[in-house]
């Protein structure tokens, strides 16, 4: 069983093994996601420890007072507080171990492509469409008010794969690459001349299927994991709470 005395005793082997003083940065998050602190309510295996969510608390205490390094939770604050949730709920084993511990290093910047300039407040009426062309899907369409686009690795991306059923039954959540060619990504610049948010542009853009989250048509319930975890983080939470 973890409890309180342990996990300050696993970070202190962690401290002891890799001093903050004169550790890489980078490679000192990687060995305490690798130590199951990185959100200790996760599983084992994926920067967890299967422990209570609350007792996140004690690690990161321990490793204030050490003066170790955060992982910049807001800079990176979209896919630890939505993307990563989203994975673990609905993600296979693969994508899980792809995605999860890079996103919460700081190595890659997520990004989520839901809002539509023609779908306003009514998330399910999105107009972009991804069509099925064997293993993977050709995406069109246009996403707005996208944080962090300019600078994202990958987008947590909704999309209507059905136009045939009720709008909230024919869509489909995919993980997209902001690399891949067909994405083009425009900064909307306010008043002060500062661009924090983007549009995104999706033209014929190939998303593999093994970079589907949940089950075609499955994209609504996925999606509301996503907004779920999206008021938590807002509400100030370091760490993503876990998905239902």
């Amino acid at each position: 069983m973890t409890d309180a005395a342990a996990l300050r005793r696993r970070t202190q082997d962690l401290l002891a093994a890799h001093p903050p003083a004169t550790t890489d940065r980078t490679d000192f998050l990687k060995a305490r996601f690798d130590a199951g602190l990185a959100w200790v309510h996760y599983p084992e295996g994926l920067g967890g420890l299967g422990a209570p969510r609350t007792l996140q608390a004690v690690v990161d205490a321990e490793l204030e007072a050490a003066g170790a390094p955060d992982n910049d939770p807001r800079r990176i604050g979209i896919g630890l507080g939505m993307a990563a949730p989203t994975i673990l709920g609905f993600g296979t084993d693969e994508q899980k171990r792809r995605f999860l511990r890079p996103l919460w290093v700081g190595e890659e910047v997520w990004c989520q492509l839901f809002s539509e300039p023609g779908a306003g407040s009514d998330l399910a009426a999105l107009g972009t469409r991804a069509v099925r062309d064997g293993e993977s899907w050709a995406v069109d369409g246009q996403k707005v008010w996208t944080s962090s686009a300019h600078v994202a690795r990958w987008g947590i991306l909704i999309a209507r794969t059905d136009p045939d059923v009720p709008k909230h039954r024919g869509i489909t959540y995919f993980i997209c690459d902001m690399t891949d060619p067909g994405v083009e990504v425009r900064p909307l610049r306010q008043i002060t001349g500062e661009a924090e948010f983007n549009e995104v542009f999706l033209s014929g853009v190939r998303i593999p299927d093994t970079r589907r989250l949940g089950a075609v048509g499955d994209g609504w319930k996925v999606a509301q994991t996503t907004l779920m975890n999206e008021r938590v983080s807002i509400g100030g939470m370091r760490i993503p709470a876990r998905a239902a």
